[in-house]
């Protein structure tokens, strides 16, 4: 699937998610032949910081989620567990990234090195009182994997990915909440319009030094999987000024709609403080390259 946000830096931002077809088949690696149905819900930029001095722009699209076909809208029998939309390599991304394209107001291509620092986040929200940008608790939907996880050859079906064009997948993604804010199940047969399931999206990207040099629009690939692992992840941003909810309070909260002896593990990156249950140190997330070879990281190695 591809996820395009416009009206960066102008106003009002929009954003839409679309399936990208049999040449690159979105859901090939569950058993979702028709996709996953999705409408849009609300979308936010915001600036923190001043142009050429460290400024940054962060963005964020939150969708609602049907666990039925995106072609027929015809509802599964059964129910999903943690759907993901894990960032995407293909051939023509910009910068060996998820990025697709990045264009400027006046429809020309941005610079496309700009790709290289388009960095996934949680959700956030601009504190006044702060002057920064703080996790939104119920958007707080980034999430880290191992390579090993992020693997398409450790994945059922994980050769349709490949075959469909997708040259590799990225560690990390954004997983779908439950629209009441418990747990991550989608039911089975949800009513015509009954969307069980939201999710964010969100990124930030450094000010250029010429607000024309912005990007206007942004085209992200995404390739959706069905995780197994009950996970919550800390950000970058987590580790110096926590929102109002804590990765251990988000971990306390996804625990309690879970079955006895299942734990929820805490994806950390280099950094963290984090010491309570289930850690798992994934100390930096590639975002650009390939596993054998990689070329830019969020985080750096513990």
């Amino acid at each position: 699937m591809e996820l395009t946000i416009s009206g960066l830096g102008t106003g009002p931002v929009s954003a839409s998610l679309r399936p990208l077809g049999a040449a690159l088949s979105p859901q090939a690696i569950t058993t979702l032949p028709g996709g996953i149905q999705v409408r849009a819900l609300a979308s936010s930029a915001f600036d923190v910081g001043a142009r050429g001095a460290g400024g940054q722009r962060y963005l964020s699209a939150t969708f609602e989620v049907r666990n039925a076909s995106q072609t027929a809208q015809a509802a599964y029998p059964d129910a999903r567990q943690q759907l993901t939309f894990f960032a995407a390599g293909a051939p023509g991304n910009l910068q060996g990234t998820a990025i697709t394209r990045l264009v400027r107001f006046d429809t020309s291509p941005a610079d496309p090195t700009i790709a290289l620092n388009l960095l996934p986040t949680h959700g956030m929200d601009y504190s006044p009182l702060q002057g920064r940008a703080l996790v939104r608790p119920h958007a707080a939907d980034l999430q880290f994997f191992t390579e090993a996880e992020a693997d398409p050859a450790t994945w059922a079906q994980g050769s349709a990915v490949t075959d469909a064009g997708v040259s590799t997948i990225f560690p990390y993604g954004f997983v779908v909440r439950h629209v009441s804010g418990v747990g991550r199940t989608l039911p089975a047969n949800p009513g015509a319009s009954q969307f069980d399931g939201r999710v964010t999206f969100a990124y930030r990207l450094p000010l250029q030094s010429a607000a024309a040099d912005d990007p206007y629009q942004v085209r992200i690939l995404l390739q959706a999987a069905e995780d197994t692992t009950p996970r919550v992840s800390e950000s970058l941003e987590e580790q110096t000024t926590p929102g109002a909810q804590t990765v251990s309070q988000r971990a306390a909260a996804l625990q309690g709609t879970l079955p006895a002896g299942t734990a929820v593990q805490v994806a950390t990156l280099s950094g963290s403080t984090y010491a309570g249950a289930s850690p798992v140190a994934v100390c930096r997330v590639r975002t650009a390259g390939t596993a054998a070879a990689p070329t830019t990281f969020l985080g750096s190695s513990c």
